[in-house]
């Protein structure tokens, strides 16, 4: 078997290490000595730190691992971790706490209820610079970019080092069914499904879409087993709602996939925003959870125009010599999936040839937009079932009382529907000069998205129907109303031929062709009626040939 080679981390306390550390803790709040509150955001790392979610980290790291991952994406020991693991809590009373813990310390860590839910074995407290962390980390030191603003906002000037051991797991909810650990899923690939190879493909806050399928359809082609690991909770407030994006992979699911070779196992964890060092760590955490091989696409972790296109797949390489295989699996990466009327499938620049006249973008982020304005994407980027599920997950929608919007509405055009900025219509002629999306209105985004809806599958229908007509030998096969109604032009054009040879042979030679026409101009027409019946059976007409008149259009006024 392929299974990972990795020792899993298990910090998990229980039975008499479970009852004597609640012991020690309700001493600790009872002297409120050593105690530390945490949110949310905190209690769930600790929880993928003593689970082995984060293997082979044991709790946040010391000065001299802290320093080594930021300028070398390094543990100091050599083992590849691309960003920092800290416990730098927030709040006057939390840094004073801190601030008084000594080698062999212990912190109880209490959630906001006042219950312990863990404790850190403290190996030190050091200060750390923020614009260092910063620069190294997200490569910008712009407050603008979230996981530097985060940096500012959320942590204290401390951290602390130290084991971590998990006295209670918090409650996932609505996900707590789906709730796996690494151990866990190791034992059911390897064990009970007895796969050798298994994908791991991680996905945050945007709906599931085809170019998602694309990847998963690709991978399951050449392994055994797919594990998808939508991250939930802890998100932006204008992002689709975990509940509904677990529910619309639900639907995917059941309704599209070989169910029985697909493991989805949510991840409940806070958005680091780290782009591509987010990258590596998602490749970690999977392999943690048993998978041999990481799919990844164009802008996996991407925040914004911070990062460059496929940075979060070269990463691998520019930060360690063996590239992803130094961390124990194997990357898949994907080139940007886009949906090609022509090709009438999903694609990427390695399989299609054709232009972007004949594309429709899958972008994650321009299909959320979408839907907050209150359209249903094409169903050629989106599954029905699932735009179903999606659209009740988002908000707000649509404008707000000042007629303004989260995200620009020409960014839609420009991400979703690069066709209309180049061409007139879908598949259709090139414009001679590209619009430009900064332009663009919400009346645009309408006709761009009518125009996928009712010509997207035309392209490829109407170049197939046309070799049906032309070489299907039993014609009852093709469109018999076509053939009829081609064949009474047909008999209609000779009708007029045969006027118009009429016309020529009683025609004056001497005529002005102001109030009776010439015999060379008639000539000219009969002409003309003939090259459009010859016409008939090929690819459209010359307009130029059908033009007998000699006038200006400043005679006919």
């Amino acid at each position: 078997m392929s299974r990972p080679q990795v020792k899993l981390i298990n910090t998990v306390l229980t039975g008499k290490a479970k009852e004597t550390a609640l012991e020690e803790a309700s001493e600790s709040l009872a002297r409120n000595s050593n105690t530390v509150m945490i949110d949310d955001e905190a209690w769930i790392t600790v929880e993928m730190i003593a689970t082995g979610a984060l293997s082979p980290c044991t709790g946040f790291m010391n000065a001299e691992d802290y320093g080594s991952v930021l300028h070398s994406g390094r543990l100091a020991d050599g083992t590849p971790w691309p960003t920092p693991l800290s416990f730098a809590v927030a709040g006057e009373k939390n840094q004073d706490v801190l601030k008084g813990l000594h080698k062999g310390d212990v912190a109880t860590l209490i959630n906001r209820n006042k219950e312990p839910v863990a404790r850190i074995i403290t190996e030190e407290v050091f200060e750390y610079d923020r614009e260092e962390r910063a620069q190294c980390v997200f490569g910008t030191t712009d407050k603008r970019h979230p996981g530097v603003r985060s940096i500012y906002e959320r942590m204290g000037d401390r951290s602390l080092a130290g084991k971590v051991e998990l006295i209670n797991r918090p409650h996932w909810g609505a996900f707590e069914k789906y709730r796996l650990t690494p151990e866990e899923c190791i034992d059911y690939f390897y064990n009970k499904k007895g796969a050798r190879t298994v994908v791991g493909f991680i996905t945050g806050a945007n709906p599931v879409h085809r170019g998602h399928e694309h990847i998963h359809r690709t991978a399951l082609e050449t392994n055994d087993m797919l594990l998808i690991q939508p991250l939930v909770q802890l998100a932006k407030p204008e992002y689709i709602r975990s509940e509904y994006r677990i529910q619309a992979y639900e639907t995917l699911l059941n309704k599209y996939y070989q169910r029985e070779r697909v493991l989805m196992n949510p991840l409940r964890v806070t958005y680091i925003f780290a782009g591509p060092r987010e990258s590596v760590l998602h490749a970690i955490v999977s392999r943690n959870f048993g998978a041999t091989h990481f799919a990844i696409g164009r802008d996996h972790a991407g925040v914004g125009n911070y990062y460059g296109d496929y940075e979060c797949q070269t990463i691998f390489d520019r930060l360690y010599e063996g590239g992803s295989k130094e961390l124990g699996i194997t990357l898949l990466p994907f080139s940007e999936v886009f949906y090609c009327s022509r090709c009438g499938t999903t694609a990427t620049e390695n399989t299609c040839p054709h232009g972007k006249q004949y594309r429709v973008t899958i972008s994650g982020t321009a299909i959320r937009e979408l839907m907050r304005y209150g359209y249903t994407p094409p169903r050629e980027i989106v599954r029905p079932e699932v735009a179903r599920i999606a659209m009740q997950g988002i908000q707000p929608k649509g404008l707000d009382e000042n007629g303004t919007s989260i995200y620009p509405v020409g960014s839609i055009i420009k991400k979703m529907f690069p066709f209309y900025l180049v061409a007139k219509r879908l598949g259709g002629k090139l414009r001679e000069k590209p619009l430009s999306w900064e332009d663009l209105k919400l009346e645009d985004v309408e006709r761009a998205l009518m125009d996928v809806r009712e010509n997207s599958d035309r392209i490829l229908r109407d170049i197939s129907r046309d070799t049906e007509m032309h070489y299907d030998v039993n014609r009852d096969m093709a469109a018999q109303w076509v053939d009829e109604a081609n064949e009474y032009c047909r008999s209609r054009q000779g009708h007029m031929i045969k006027a118009l040879e009429e016309k020529v042979a009683a025609a004056d030679p001497n005529a002005d062709n102001k109030m009776f026409q010439s015999r060379a101009e008639a000539e000219k027409e009969l002409e003309a009626a003939k090259y459009v019946l010859e016409s008939m059976n090929s690819r459209g007409l010359d307009n130029k040939k059908i033009q007998w008149n000699p006038l200006k259009y400043t005679e006919y006024r």
